[in-house]
């Protein structure tokens, strides 16, 4: 079963025990997921099954929609309410347009600071592991980008946004900084991904409902699940060269328009939109050109 599976985690389990749950369920060790989330958090997890697990690059990097609410008042060791708290106002006001002005600032940022307690590595070590330890390391910080972030709601203590970010943003890290724009502690309260790339928290099912299903109707099968992909028709005499595993020329390739951007993976199809193989743009001294990557014979 080569699948994509569009999971809606529920809050409590870490993202490892539900690859664990929907190994069980469908009988197969073979099951990874493409990006965690916290176990407070709730929402859009994105999972790899067979085959697929070996196209787990083509997922990690996508940008993710979060809703997310913030809690003033106290700060924690872990930027959310799950960690012990380190500082508390007793008084304080909100104020919409301070509010908004300070999103504004926060959005503008291209780099974060990672939460201390988070899986980020310094000399190899897990930030957590060192924080469990006692030991003080400084929290390295990463290229981040916000494409959008709204406020959505307001209360006396607490403010929920949308944020659409780059893979690798830590939310809880924009709930501690936002406080710190505002002079006040804070911390994330709750989390629910909402979209990961093209794939949206709508098509997703929960568990129950995955091990209640037919396991070879479920989720989405690899065609499908690259549908987004801009596309390349190969030529019938590319063919036989394609799996064997030679790189195409341009008189093998059949673009609507111009190569896109390097970095950018292209699906490769033949005259029956068969999905057959994925390329990937490259730069070359002659300019950007198509390189196949991966063949997916047998994968649909």
């Amino acid at each position: 079963m080569d699948r994509v599976i569009l999971l809606d985690k529920p809050e409590g389990p870490t993202s490892h025990d539900m690859v664990d749950a929907i190994r069980s369920a469908l009988g197969t060790r073979r099951v990874g997921h493409t990006g965690t989330l916290d176990p407070m958090a709730t929402g859009l997890l994105v999972l790899l099954t067979g085959r697929a697990t070996k196209l787990a690059e083509l997922f990690r990097d996508h940008e993710k929609l979060y809703r997310g609410r913030i809690r003033f008042g106290t700060s924690t060791t872990t930027d959310d309410r799950e960690g012990k708290v380190l500082e508390r106002a007793e008084s304080f006001e909100l104020d919409e347009s301070s509010l908004r002005a300070a999103l504004d600032e926060l959005s503008s940022r291209e780099e974060q600071r990672a939460p201390v307690f988070s899986a980020v590595k310094v000399e190899g070590v897990p930030l957590y592991k060192q924080a469990r330890m006692g030991l003080k390391v400084e929290a390295p910080t990463r290229s981040v980008k916000i494409h959008r972030m709204e406020l959505t709601d307001l209360t006396e203590t607490e403010v929920e946004i949308e944020v659409l970010c780059s893979a690798g943003t830590y939310v809880r890290a924009l709930a501690r900084d936002l406080g710190k724009i505002l002079g006040l502690p804070a911390h994330l309260s709750a989390l629910r991904r909402l979209r990961s790339g093209p794939y949206s928290i709508d098509e997703a099912l929960d568990l129950s409902a995955i091990q209640d299903s037919e396991s070879d109707a479920l989720g989405l099968s690899i065609d499908r699940a690259l549908a987004h992909l801009p596309a390349a028709r190969v030529s019938s005499g590319y063919l036989p060269r394609l799996r064997h595993g030679n790189q195409p020329g341009e008189e093998d390739l059949e673009l609507e328009g111009p190569l896109p951007a390097a970095g950018t993976w292209v699906a490769l199809r033949d005259e029956k939109e068969s999905l057959l193989a994925l390329a990937r743009v490259e730069d070359s001294p002659d300019g950007p050109e198509l390189r196949l990557r991966r063949s997916l014979e047998g994968m649909r």
